[in-house]
């Protein structure tokens, strides 16, 4: 059985430290539940300002990643519905959780599994 949460705190570092090729980075992601999804794309679209130089690298991963597949483009809409991200973003900011991404996911694999 496929853990989420490990495979959303893959997903993130290798997004992050770019050690994950697009390819496998998009396998996982579609195997991630939605609302994990949304939240690393989120969170990383927060904490990686295109108005930061530093962050270019970071943001071109999360473009090849989200443009590069049909079915994490409806990943990334259904989350954005699911209630789970809704209850996120009215308690949390994403920047609350800069250089704590690992935090954030556990946060969110601990509401989907309650």
């Amino acid at each position: 059985m496929f853990d989420q949460e490990s495979g959303a705190q893959r997903l993130l570092a290798g997004i992050e430290d770019g050690r994950l090729s697009t390819a496998d980075a998009i396998v996982l992601a579609e195997d991630l539940d939605p609302v994990l999804f949304y939240v690393i794309v989120s969170y990383l679209r927060e904490v990686y300002p295109a108005s930061d130089p530093a962050a270019t690298s970071v943001l071109e991963r999360v473009v090849r990643l989200t443009a590069g597949s049909s079915v994490l483009v409806r990943h990334h809409k259904d989350g954005e519905r699911d209630p789970v991200s809704r209850w996120l973003e009215a308690e949390y900011n994403y920047g609350e959780f800069r250089h704590r991404g690992a935090e954030l996911v556990t946060l969110v694999a601990d509401k989907l599994e309650a």
